[in-house]
């Protein structure tokens, strides 16, 4: 056995075990198709079972066809399953938003994840090389990544493993030369409109013309990072658990306590809480991290930013919250005023509540909860309307004597900005504030002993 084809063996063993069923992405390409033979070559001996996949994105008309139907054909020499299905990538990146590269990317992940299920395997098998992990770390270096991004494409994340990344491209194609074994080329591998190809046809040998070994540099200092890396997740996994809270669906720290981090780890810490919520890195750079890390240095209640992806960051009181936000169309609130039903049931589906009101008989409970409000009838007359905040909006808080500035009051209870435009407001016939749902009532409709009748009304969640 050769040298190569040893060190290759060793390679699978490391990432495969016997019994595992194993999942093998296939382009057509020559790393895929070398993949696919040594996986092929050496899975009686090391006891695993594969399965092929291919995905047409019908990119390049015929050509992707073909491509499709040469899949088919190797699967069938060498006996084994395969999975071919279609899907039109350049469709499809609208709805994702983004490059046709990156949304044919997506695309082939759900579709190899989907697979994966169906035919109840562990591990996907991609054919990436060195070469693929050289091109990486400079597009990474290109758009501002930090040690990460040094890293490049990991040998394994998840159920990928990636068995010939140690390996040279063109080791692999003279693997496939001497065993007479053909592939298929990609005709647009060559168009430099796409940045990795822009990095494989120009830059890499322009950085060569400076030190030949470029390449393997890159790739040691790689393999530096990624030793490092994994330090450093470890720690940043363990600060994640101590600093971040889960509120209302987002993500949030509290600003005093993050800032005492040192400035490494704020990078890192703002990474995670947008992993945790997006599922990934991409588009995610150190101008976005410093933008964050601007916003924790300067809070200001209110103040906000968007990062890729749709992840909003917001400045509230002492804590700063991270959420996906669906920025495509913001909620509307039917400003005008509703007639509270008395007694009875008043629906206010925009906010998913009910307000329940109906009468009840003293004496009135030592604890009363916020999502309720005893209040007297005589005072507050027949005509009690539901509406939302209006600039200007005064009453008197429970409690005190004179007016307040509805907006003042949140201020002072720092109710988050975001949340006031959806908070209740009851009002009566002359528009005088009864009660701020979930705040506090007005003190002079509220119930007391001498209350001869007594109106309850109470929120309740749809």
């Amino acid at each position: 056995m050769s040298i190569f084809l040893n060190n290759v063996k060793v390679a699978i063993s490391e990432l495969i075990a016997p019994g595992d069923r194993v999942l093998v992405a296939v382009s057509g390409g020559a790393d895929s198709v070398a993949l696919l033979f040594l996986l092929e070559q050496f899975s009686k001996e090391l006891g695993y079972e594969l399965y092929v996949a291919h995905l047409n994105h019908l990119a390049r008309g015929k050509e992707s066809d073909e491509d499709a139907d040469f899949v088919v054909r190797l699967a069938e020499k060498l006996s084994l399953p395969i999975i071919v299905d279609k899907i039109d990538a350049a469709e499809k990146k609208t709805f994702l938003k983004t490059s046709f590269q990156e949304s044919a990317r997506i695309l082939r992940y759900q579709f190899l994840e989907k697979t994966l299920m169906s035919i109840k395997g562990n591990k996907i098998a991609l054919g990436h090389t060195a070469d693929d992990r050289v091109e990486t770390v400079l597009m990474n270096l290109l758009r501002g990544a930090g040690i990460k991004g040094l890293v490049g494409i990991p040998e394994v994340r998840g159920n990928v493993i990636r068995p010939l990344l140690s390996f040279n491209r063109a080791d692999l194609e003279m693997f496939l030369e001497e065993r007479k074994l053909v592939y298929r080329i990609d005709s647009t591998n060559k168009e430099t409109k796409y940045l990795r190809n822009k990095i494989r046809h120009e830059l890499i040998p322009y950085l060569k013309t400076f030190n030949r070994e470029i390449s393997g540099n890159l790739l040691s200092m790689s393999e530096i990072a990624h030793e490092e890396d994994l330090w450093m997740s470890e720690k940043t996994h363990e600060l994640y658990n101590q600093l971040v809270t889960s509120q209302n669906g987002g993500l949030c720290i509290e600003v005093a306590k993050f800032e005492n981090q040192p400035l490494a780890m704020k990078r890192r810490l703002v990474r995670e809480v947008f992993y945790r919520l997006k599922g990934n890195f991409r588009e995610i750079t150190a101008f976005h991290v410093k933008q964050v890390l601007d916003l924790f240095a300067l809070p200001k209640v209110g103040s906000s930013i968007m990062l890729p992806g749709s992840v909003r960051v917001v400045c509230g009181y002492e804590m700063m919250c991270f959420s996906k936000t669906d920025v495509s169309q913001p909620p509307e609130i039917d400003k005008q005023a509703r007639k509270l039903k008395i007694p009875g049931v008043t629906s206010l589906a925009q906010i998913r509540l009910q307000l329940h009101a109906r009468f009840v008989n003293p004496p009135l409970p030592e604890s009363i909860d916020q999502k309720q409000a005893y209040l007297d009838y005589d005072r507050t007359g027949e005509l009690i309307q539901v509406r939302f905040f209006q600039p200007g909006d005064r009453f008197i808080p429970l409690g005190m004597q004179g007016h307040k500035k509805v907006k003042s009051y949140f201020i002072d209870q720092k109710v988050p900005r975001e949340e006031r435009p959806f908070i209740p407001i009851l009002t009566n016939a002359d528009n005088d504030i009864i009660w701020v749902y979930g705040e506090r009532i007005s003190d002079p409709f509220r119930a007391a002993e001498n209350t001869k009748k007594v109106l309850l009304i109470e929120g309740k969640g749809l």
